[in-house]
């Protein structure tokens, strides 16, 4: 590419009840952020298919339909993801009679702000909207894979031999230096 014009000409402009409008773009950052969410690109695939209302609005659709506008909003549309989670702390007792604790972490809400005024993604879309909503994130979408399944490579699958070099043999590390002061057990 030679030029910018064909990157920032990607994605869709929506507009919002405020009277602004931001670009919508699936960079690779925003499909990681999805990813993460709901597990796969498939899974990502599944949200679209329940927008597409072919069979109807069934189920949970608000919320995944703001976490897939908000992250095609990060970067250069102006948002950052907000995120809830919960903590959990599992108690374990070891095989050896040891007890010991773990937080395990669930995120149960991600919240889209914009940067320049704070303002909650949710409050600036438009429900009336629905319809160029979820055709501009599905031409956004599509434009993060320009080759689509009919040009994705065809033939057999073939296994490279990777030379000693790429599997870290020639990595070094540092052996820890010893503490001379004792750690305090923490909890006690």
């Amino acid at each position: 590419m030679t030029t910018a014009t064909p990157l920032t000409a990607l994605g869709r402009e929506i507009q919002f009840v405020d009277g602004t409008t931001a670009r919508l773009r699936y960079s690779l950052g925003a499909l990681a952020l999805l990813e993460q969410r709901h597990g796969g690109i498939d899974a990502i695939l599944g949200v679209f298919e329940k927008l597409d209302g072919k069979g109807g609005l069934s189920g949970v659709v608000i919320g995944p339909m703001l976490e897939l506008i908000g992250a095609g909003l990060t970067g250069s549309g102006g948002f950052v993801p907000h995120i809830t989670e919960r903590v959990t702390t599992v108690r374990e007792e070891t095989p050896d009679g040891r007890k010991t604790s773990r937080d395990v972490r669930e995120v149960t809400a991600v919240r889209y702000v914009r940067q320049s005024d704070r303002r909650e993604l949710g409050d600036l879309l438009d429900f009336n909207g629905f319809d160029q909503l979820v055709d501009a994130m599905t031409q956004a979408f599509a434009e993060a894979f320009p080759q689509g399944e009919a040009q994705a490579p065809a033939g057999p699958v073939i296994d490279v031999e990777l030379p000693d070099t790429f599997l870290g043999t020639s990595s070094t590390t540092s052996a820890p230096s010893p503490s001379t002061a004792p750690m305090p057990l923490s909890g006690t």
